[in-house]
């Protein structure tokens, strides 16, 4: 963020910054009273004799250089300290904006995911063909059709993200939807025809699925509608059936942002525009209305806008993207007003010590050289005051004694001002550094939840995969033939390569034996801890000890899920990572467990990139020199790290007394680590809608970031 470009709007800021300005009109006022004690000098010489008068006018001139010296001091210390406070709340209207758009489209690159494998689902496929199909009775159809309402819903339970899930045929006749409130029998929207002229089957890149946000007649009076929608194919014939169109809960998406963002600053405003820069969501529908547009620049990290005859410092910034993921062309939004931006500096309303504001380092140059300037003029005044003292005294002029003591007395007003001035630069700035860092902290558990949300969703959801109930219990029964053996593997196969986070999936019988296994996808790097680890389908056949499989089988329902500790394992090549399980339940009896399905989370690379996100970047937008990021236990233990002075598996020599804190609770602190001080701000996480919030699942993880001072 450049200097200037604060200083370019200096005025405007200084109608809300009242310290700056209370602390200028005390200075002018003291410079006032020195040029009229200056004024006395003169007037005072005048009437000298003439040794005296030649002795004395250098002093007053020296006087008259001093303050005209200390006049520009005090213009460099107003523009420094607006400029800290600036920054401060620039960068956090930023944070926020960019916050906002980028977990926003994390979410959104997860659905991409899922319409993909649900417009391949084969209950949906055959409901479509039976559909098309003259012999079937009436009736028949009918019972299809509650059979397959009834697995919408049962998607719906694990993917709570959707508030509408409809199929229709190819001519835009509604065959089944979740909602049953949403009474619509056929479609009209161009997006379904929009979706039909998409090949499944070029070798591009290109998306498959079409992403579109308006009304719809799909969801009629609803205003904007998300919908993720994908042609469905008989996968023999590769004949289109119909369409899938899954509905993303969005109003209820960005409340539940808004809401974690205002635990940050409630006087913050987030919002979402659109390519035009009209607002599609908002945080604040008083303040910032619906439709409302707002100038998009990308180019600034902050503009000066005004809404309803009140002024807002306003940052808007495009998206990151997540794994070549864009989506719609957003853009994230945060604004403050100029009234409540400027408010008395706060970390989640704890104070901070002075012994903390002493040990800040981050201060700029400006700051230092001010100080040194400030001091060297105050060391001067005082032994010219000396001086002219002695000599006043010499000639016996208690007028002019009298006038350098006046001018003694305001050095020292000027010395307390700047002294108070300078500490609440510090104070801005320490206060800006940990309020980042508490952010980035939050940040980081808040990806890391909503990620590992997806996979509690994914492991229940694929155990109701038909092909996986069947074969499993055929197994059981009879064993498995090598087209069936295939099919799983197939199967799973063609998951793994939808979904990237996992490096293998994994389907065992009831004794713990692998059935069938995925390979990691191409895009995927396997790594082992040492050397002759079974890899790829070398799994097949193997028993899993792991004490996950009998979790698994144990669980009482399909919306169950367990996870293993964050440990080492050969399903992992050796290295710790999380494994989400489940039971496989027959068909015909969701009582018999027939196996289970392991889907192994690729830890390493995941929490990598979600803390490489989080780190705190410079003017240059290069991560700052020494700041790194940890995801630990409460035990202290590393379960990911950006440094290699801190590896995973160690323990961290911190006070326990912050590894206690409740779920969700976010602070920021100043600690020794290993001989250095560092600015950390921690978080322990608070969950994401229902995992870990109301699913049974305890394991709390904490997000600590760190920047050297």
């Amino acid at each position: 963020m450049k200097k200037k470009d604060i200083l370019s709007r200096k005025d405007q800021f200084l109608k809300f910054a009242t310290n700056i300005s209370d602390a200028n009109g005390r200075f002018r006022k003291i410079n006032r009273q020195w040029r009229g004690a200056i004024t006395a000098g003169m007037i005072e010489t005048g009437r000298m004799p003439k040794e005296a008068e030649i002795m004395f006018a250098p002093l007053v001139q020296d006087m008259r250089a001093t303050i005209s010296n200390y006049e520009k001091i005090q213009i460099r210390l107003t523009n420094t300290v607006l400029v800290e406070m600036a920054r401060k709340v620039i960068l956090e209207v930023h944070d926020a904006a960019s916050f906002t758009i980028n977990i926003l489209k994390r979410n959104l690159f997860e659905r991409t995911a899922d319409v993909g494998y649900l417009a391949t689902d084969g209950e949906i496929v055959n409901f479509l063909k039976c559909s098309k199909d003259e012999d079937q009775l009436d009736s028949s159809l009918q019972e299809r059709r509650i059979a397959i309402q009834e697995r919408l819903a049962e998607y719906r339970y694990e993917y709570t993200v959707y508030n509408e899930i409809i199929i229709l045929d190819l001519n835009g006749t509604v065959m089944a939807n979740l909602d049953q409130n949403n009474r619509i029998a056929i479609s009209k929207d161009p997006l379904l025809r929009q979706t039909q002229a998409v090949d499944l089957h070029l070798d591009t890149d290109e998306d498959k699925y079409i992403e579109t946000f308006r009304p719809t007649d799909l969801m009629p009076g609803r205003g904007n509608v998300l919908v993720y929608s994908q042609k469905i194919e008989d996968p023999q014939t590769q004949r289109a059936l119909g369409t899938l169109c899954l509905c993303f809960d969005f109003e209820d998406e960005m409340n539940g942002i808004f809401q974690d963002l205002k635990q940050g600053n409630e006087n913050v405003i987030a919002a979402i525009l659109n390519d035009k820069g009209m607002v599609v969501s908002t945080s604040n529908t008083n303040a910032l209305p619906l439709s409302t547009k707002v100038p998009v620049n990308l180019n600034s990290e902050f503009n000066i806008i005004t809404l309803k005859e009140k002024q807002y410092i306003v940052s808007t910034v495009a998206t990151d993207g997540y794994q070549g993921f864009y989506g719609l062309t957003w853009y994230g939004l945060a604004m403050i007003s100029m009234e409540q931006a400027f408010l008395d500096d706060q970390v989640n309303k704890n104070e901070s010590d002075s012994g903390t504001i002493t040990m800040n380092q981050k201060a700029s140059q400006d700051l230092v050289q001010i100080k040194k300037n400030s001091d060297n003029l105050l060391s001067s005044m005082k032994i010219d005051g000396l001086n002219g003292i002695i000599q006043a005294n010499r000639f016996r002029d208690k007028s002019f004694v009298e006038i350098i003591n006046f001018v003694g007395d305001i050095g020292k007003q000027i010395d307390t001002l700047f002294h108070s001035s300078i500490g609440h630069l510090q104070q801005t700035v320490m206060t800006s550094l940990l309020n980042d860092v508490q952010f980035r902290a939050f940040q980081g558990n808040n990806i890391a939840d909503r990620n590992l949300y997806e996979r509690a969703n994914d492991v229940c959801w694929w155990a109701l995969t038909p092909l996986f109930r069947k074969a499993l219990a055929h197994r059981s029964n009879i064993g498995l033939d090598n087209n069936e053996a295939r099919a799983l593997r197939e199967n799973l196969q063609y998951i793994n390569n939808l979904y990237t986070p996992y490096l293998r999936l994994i389907l065992t019988d009831m004794s713990g034996e692998v059935v069938a296994v995925s390979d990691p996808p191409s895009e995927l790097e396997e790594s082992f801890e040492q050397e002759g680890l079974p890899k790829g389908q070398e799994f097949v056949g193997m028993k899993i000890t792991d004490r996950i499989v009998a979790r698994a089988i144990k669980l009482a329902t399909s919306q169950d899920y367990c996870v293993t500790d964050f440990s080492p394992t050969l399903m992992y090549g050796g290295r710790p990572t999380y494994i989400y399980a489940t039971a496989v339940r027959a068909p015909e009896n969701s009582l018999q467990v027939v196996g289970t399905i392991l889907i192994v989370f690729d830890a390493q690379p995941q929490f990598a990139a979600m803390l490489s996100d989080i780190l705190p970047k410079n003017d240059n937008k290069q991560t700052i020199m020494g700041s790194f990021a940890i995801f630990s236990d409460r035990q202290k233990k590393i379960l990911a790290s950006t440094s290699q002075d801190f590896p995973v598996g160690q323990e961290l020599d911190i006070d326990d007394m912050f590894f206690g804190g409740e779920k969700g609770k976010r602070d920021a602190v100043i600690v020794e680590l290993k001989g250095r001080t560092y600015a950390m701000g921690i978080q322990v996480s608070g969950g994401y809608r229902e995992y870990k919030r109301g699913d049974g699942y305890i394991n709390d993880v904490l997000c600590m970031v760190f920047i050297p001072i």
